[in-house]
Order: C-alpha cells, then sequence, then structure tokens
C-alpha cells in the first residue's frame, strides 16, 4: 500500500517501534508498518505525534492534510525527494505533440464514453424519443476525435458531445428545474450541486496526484494556465458522470436533497449550513469505495508515461 487514508475523527498517528500505530480513546484500532508506505493522508481532527512525524519524514514517507470537504490543506515533504523521474517523462511527452493528443483523445472518448453509459442506463426507464437521436449523433463525434489533428479540434468534440448530454441529462431528473448546465453563479441547485461535486472530486483527485508527485500544472488535454491545477482537470474528466452527475441524479430524484436545503445568494444558489452537512455526510458515505478507483487511474497514468504506454483513463 502505497497511500494510508486516516479519517477516522480524534484517532492519533503515534510511532510504536518502526511502525505506527493508531489510537482513538486509549484504543489501538490498528498497527500500520511503513513497508511500501510513500504517502500518509490525514482528515480532519487526525492528530500527529512528533516522534511519528520523525518516522515518516526519516523513511521518506510524506504527509498531507485534507479537510472532510476533500480540500488539500498542505503538505509534509521529507528531504528524501523523489517524482524526479516521473516529472521528467511527464514534461516529455507535454512537448510530444503526438504523444501529448492521443493521451488528450483518450480523456475525452473516455469522458464521454461514461457520459453516454449514464444515458444508456436510464433511457430503458424514460420514454423519450431524443435519447436515441442523440446517442447516435454523439458515436458520430466520437468517429471525429479519432481523427482529430490538434487539441483545440479535441476539446470542440468535447464540447458538442456535452450539449448533448447535458440535454439528456436534464430529462433524467424527475424536477424539471435544470435547463442546461452553468457553473458560476449557479441558477439552480441542480447546478450548484454539479459545482460543488466537482469540487470535492478535484480535491480527491490531487490528493491522489500529490501522493505520485505529478507537477499538477502539467496536463495534457488542459491548457497551463498560472496556478491552475491542468492536470487534475485531466484525470477528472472520466470520473465527472460516473461518480458525481450520476450520484446528484440520486440525490435529487430521491429526495434526498431538496430545494429547501438550498439558499441564493447575489443570484447563486448555495447549500445551506444544513444542506452542507446532509451533503458531506452522504458524500462520505459515497467515496471510500471510489477512492480505489482514483488511485488505480492515477497510478496508470503514472506506469503510462514511465513505460512509454497508451494512457487508459477509468471507463464505467
Amino acid at each position: 500500500m502505497e497511500t494510508l487514508y486516516v479519517s477516522q475523527e480524534n484517532c492519533a498517528v503515534k510511532r510504536e517501534g518502526e511502525h505506527l500505530k493508531l489510537v482513538r480513546s486509549g484504543e489501538v484500532l490498528a498497527n500500520v508498518p511503513l513497508n511500501n508506505l510513500k504517502t500518509l493522508v490525514l482528515f480532519d481532527s487526525v492528530s500527529i505525534t512528533a516522534p511519528a512525524l520523525d518516522l515518516l519524514l526519516c523513511r521518506g514517507i510524506d504527509v498531507i492534510y485534507q479537510s472532510k470537504s476533500g480540500k488539500v490543506k498542505g503538505r509534509v515533504l521529507s528531504m528524501e525527494g523523489g517524482g524526479a523521474v516521473l516529472r521528467l517523462s511527464q514534461y516529455a511527452v507535454f512537448v510530444n505533440f503526438k504523444k501529448r493528443l492521443e493521451i488528450a483523445k483518450a480523456i475525452v472518448a473516455a469522458k464521454i464514453h461514461n457520459q453516454m453509459a449514464i444515458v444508456r442506463k436510464y433511457k430503458y426507464h424514460d420514454t423519450n424519443a431524443g435519447f436515441d437521436k442523440h446517442l447516435s449523433a454523439v458515436e458520430g463525434f466520437t468517429k471525429q476525435l479519432e481523427g482529430a489533428g490538434d487539441i483545440d479540434t479535441v476539446m470542440g468534440v468535447e464540447g458538442i458531445s456535452a450539449k448533448y448530454y447535458w440535454d439528456c441529462f436534464r430529462h433524467l431528473l424527475k424536477n424539471s428545474v435544470f435547463t442546461l448546465r452553468e457553473y458560476r453563479p449557479s441558477p439552480d441547485y441542480v447546478n450548484a450541486l454539479l459545482n460543488l461535486g466537482y469540487a470535492f472530486l478535484s480535491n480527491e483527485i490531487t490528493t491522489c496526484l500529490a501522493a505520485n508527485r505529478f507537477d499538477l500544472e502539467i496536463g495534457f488535454l488542459h491548457s497551463i494556465h498560472d496556478s491552475r491545477r491542468s492536470l487534475t482537470l485531466d484525470i477528472m474528466e472520466a470520473f465527472r458522470a460516473p461518480f458525481i452527475d450520476a450520484w446528484v441524479l440520486a440525490l435529487l430524484n430521491k429526495n434526498q436533497i431538496r430545494s429547501e436545503h438550498f439558499h441564493i445568494k447575489d443570484g447563486d444558489w448555495r447549500l445551506t449550513d444544513e444542506g452542507f452537512r446532509k451533503f458531506c455526510g452522504l458524500y462520505h458515505e459515497r467515496v471510500p469505495k471510489w477512492r480505489g478507483k482514483f488511485r488505480e487511474d492515477t497510478n496508470t497514468l503514472k506506469n503510462a508515461l514511465l513505460k512509454g504506454e497508451p494512457y487508459e483513463p477509468y471507463r464505467k
């Protein structure tokens, strides 16, 4: 295990010889050997003793502090370093236009595949005649993607496919409040949930990439902007539909989150304090089984860059 997540509330990470132990209220929850461990991720209310931190740093193991909402708050890096070979491979692929284009195409192809998987899943329960028409159109766009000769064309295919997808998505909701995908300010509570969900997903992916010591600003589909985590945006694409969109559909259609959990400020729909607590609670019930998929996908990219192999993003 290269990355260990410690999320138990009021848990303390202590040193036990050359091992770690997780303790809460005087009870030892687990003994943790350090073999193969590269990164320790600590969530809110988890503490670590000075001897335990010293052991980790001496072993070249980094510590990441992350909030329960998924935000990466900071990192403690050992002086042992690491990741230089991976980052050099990342830079080499970025400046190799052919290889960069191949990865960009793979990312968009996986995103479209996963979006259409949601539509196909629900269309059997919906008589909307437009679903088949949209699915057929998107298949045509996917063929255009295969022949794309530059990143702008790839982004164009992603954009037009997204318009068809969101038109299908709005028909999957029992409530017709959602008409089109908007960012900020959120014009309705569906967009507000999607925006918040993507923010949580972004932090999950950032944690996985940081644990592997990627350069977060160097993406392959998304261009470089100062301080933007372009690589995080790249990896997120395949997970947006199956992890967040499908979940938002379930939250709303099952009335787990309702309009009364929101308020409007400056034209922007936002969760109330009660709504946010409920959202976070439901999120933390869902996310554990997905973290393995996030880590697997970042490891897939890592191996592809180091070995010069094609990158195959997550597909539902």
